[in-house]
Parts: structure tokens; sequence; C-alpha cells
């Protein structure tokens, strides 16, 4: 009797040290997934099927055949980060615009840059710490890459010589980006932010993606994922969140997204809204997938953009 049951206590501690093994494993593999530049496990998405992908494709021709200025910026931690700068003849703006997660600038922005670009607008196309050709090991789920977002708006105050209206532009992890620099005073050129289908808390994002494709549950995880992070990157997904900022934002916001998105949630764009004491105005495009829903229904997304152009500028293109 005593031997069945040794043998039955050494089964269930091997079994609690399997688990307890491909836990850690599953948590291991999306860390790296998560935040490394370096990704073992990640494909990125195939959109062949898609049918904005021929549009997203000219798009991105476009950009390659712009005349462009390499910029090359130090972050706060020693980085050298590298942007695309396209100046516009007789300039009424400057769009400075952050692609999102293991996404490119290119890509990211291939549909709407040469709209903007057309209605007068100069652009500033960074490449977030990590990714392209900017140097980091880690993403930092917009907790990092907000004080990025500061040291490239010293560069364009340093280069704005005509003194025109800088606005701030993301997508998806980009527009948390933004938003989260938003916590933070902006200088006087800042006039307004566009977040296009951005996440709230990183944390929530977190969770919301192990739940449905690592069948990672509970804050608990969260947690535990948050030490992991914070001992490897140097951040915990807990550190800072787009609502906390928004609550000292002080210039208009334009929040997009589109009802379609699974990746990020339609609800993390209506909490950032909800907390934004600044002026602010909402966008949800039926039938939009994650970062859609300017090739859904580009004559509402432009209206709204216009919306933000008057608040400040007066320098909107004829509709």
């Amino acid at each position: 009797m005593m031997q069945k049951r040794l043998k039955t206590s050494v089964k269930a501690a091997a079994a609690i040290a399997a688990a307890a093994a491909a836990d850690f494993a599953a948590l291991r593999i999306f860390l790296n997934m998560a935040v490394e530049r370096r990704c073992r496990f990640f494909k990125s998405q195939d959109d062949r099927k898609k049918p904005c992908r021929e549009e997203i494709r000219r798009g991105m021709d476009w950009l390659d055949k712009q005349r462009s200025e390499t910029v090359t910026v130090k972050s706060f931690d020693g980085l050298k980060l590298k942007g695309h700068y396209i100046e516009a003849r007789d300039a009424g703006r400057i769009v400075v615009m952050f692609h999102g997660w293991r996404g490119t600038w290119k890509h990211d922005f291939g549909a709407c840059a040469r709209e903007l670009y057309e209605e007068g607008s100069s652009l500033l196309l960074p490449e977030q710490r990590a990714q392209g050709e900017s140097e980091g090991t880690y993403m930092g789920f917009g907790i990092l890459e907000r004080h990025d977002c500061h040291t490239w708006l010293d560069w364009v105050e340093a280069h704005n010589k005509e003194n025109v209206p800088v606005y701030l532009y993301g997508v998806s992890m980009g527009a948390a980006t933004v938003l989260m620099a938003a916590g933070e005073r902006l200088p006087e050129c800042v006039k307004g932010i566009i977040a296009d289908c951005g996440f709230s808390r990183p944390g929530d994002m977190v969770l919301n993606f192990g739940q449905k494709h690592f069948r990672l549950v509970g804050t608990r995880t969260v947690k535990r994922l948050t030490r992991q992070c914070r001992r490897k990157a140097g951040f915990g997904f807990d550190d800072y969140s787009a609502p906390e900022a928004l609550k000292n934002c002080t210039v208009p916001v334009l929040f997009i997204h589109g009802k379609a998105d699974t990746f990020v949630p339609c609800e993390m764009t209506l909490h950032n809204y909800e907390a934004c004491r600044s002026r602010k105005r909402l966008l949800l495009v039926d039938g939009a997938e994650h970062c859609e829903s300017y090739l859904k229904d580009r004559g509402a997304y432009m209206e709204a953009v216009h919306w933000l152009w008057e608040q400040n500028d007066g320098n909107s293109a004829e509709k």
C-alpha cells in the first residue's frame, strides 16, 4: 500500500512539474512574440486574400518613389532610431506617423500617406524601436515608445522652420504610442492627435491576445508575464496606459476604430475616448477590420481628419 501511494505521489509530482514546464514554455514563447525583435515564433500576417491588398501595395510603391530624407535620432536610452521625412511643397502642416506592432511605416500607412501629402502635409514616418532599421532588442507596447515620440517631436521642432502645425498620427500600437505621449507636456506646435485602432491598457491587450492564441487566462498570468518582461526588457505591462495619459491630454484627439476589429477590440478605443478630457471626436467604421477603417470608408475617415485640421490650422483641403 505504501509503495502504491509513493508511486502515485511521484506520478502526481511529475505531472505537476510537466504542467509547470509547459506553462513556463508558453509564457516564454508569448513574451518572445510580444516584445522581442528576434521572434522565433511569429509569422507575419498574410494579407494576400484581403481586397485592400492591392491598394496598400500601390501606396507602398508611391512611398518608394518619393524623395525622402533619412532621419536619425537618439532615444532616451541611447538607441539610434531611424525615420523618413517627406516634405510637401508649401506644407500647411507636419504629420508624424507611428506604425504598429510588428508593422512597417510603408505597409501601415501605404493606403493613406499619399492623400495626406497631396493635401499639403509633410510626413515624418519613424520606424519604431526594435523594428525595421531602428535599434533595440525589445518593443515597448507604447510604454517605451511614448518617450521616443517626444524625441521625434524635438527633431520636428528644430526643423519646423515655417512653424506649421504638427499632428501625431498612430495606428494600433502606434496609436497607443501617441496617446501615451499625450500624458506629458507636448510642444506648443502639436495641435492634435489621430489614434486609429489603438489599445487602451497594455496589460489588457496582452490578456486579450494571450487568451485567444495561447490559452493564457486570468490577470495572474499577465502579472507573471509583466514580471518576466520587466526583468528582460526593463518595463512592465502595467507601467502606463493610454487612459491614464489621456486624463492629462490638452490637444484635440480623433479616435477611429473598425467595428469588425478582432485583434484590438473596438471597446478599447471606447475606453480611451471616455478617459480623454480634451476636445475629441469618435469615428467607428462598420465592417472594418484592424487598420482597415480608411480603406473601408475613406469619405468618413477624411471628413473626420478634416475636422481635426479645422480645429487648429484652417488649412483643410476642399472636400
